[in-house]
């Protein structure tokens, strides 16, 4: 299917189809493999239609924004992904934009965001409703110090 007649935020809606997915997420941002991720290029449309998708009304389409911004992250999507770890409805999502501030190996130079978060993932150990959550923060904080 041809998607250059497509907005960027109408290409994150339709992460929403499983069917078209890949191809979309082509589409948006040019590649999809983590390999292709750490090579692409992304338009500032594409990061601002990925940031409004951190508040998509479908949690697959929020998950997926994560799941990209986790590859391609740099420091101007922490406060995006800070607020998806506190505020995102989903306990799978919020443990994901954890992992995306936190993990170096995803990154497209495989270091970490030069941001400290231990504080925030303090709170989340502390408040976040859900154990999976506050066990991920718990971890991805003692990784954080060990290093």
């Amino acid at each position: 299917m041809d998607y250059s007649g497509y907005s960027p935020d109408q290409l994150v809606d339709l992460f929403a189809d499983k069917t078209q997915r890949n191809d979309v997420i082509r589409a948006l941002i040019g590649g999809l493999t983590a390999t292709e991720l750490r090579r692409v290029h992304v338009s500032d449309a594409a990061q601002v239609a990925l940031i409004r998708g951190l508040k998509h009304g479908n949690s697959k389409v929020r998950w997926w924004c994560i799941q990209l911004l986790d590859h391609i992250a740099d420091e101007t999507y922490v406060a995006p992904l800070l607020a998806a770890a506190y505020t995102d409805p989903t306990p799978r999502n919020r443990r994901h934009a954890i992992h995306a501030l936190a993990c170096e190996k995803c990154k497209p130079d495989r270091c970490r965001l030069r941001v400290d978060i231990r504080a925030d993932l303090r709170q989340m150990m502390q408040f976040d409703p859900d154990p999976s959550v506050r066990e991920t923060a718990r971890l991805e904080l003692a990784e954080l110090e060990a290093a």
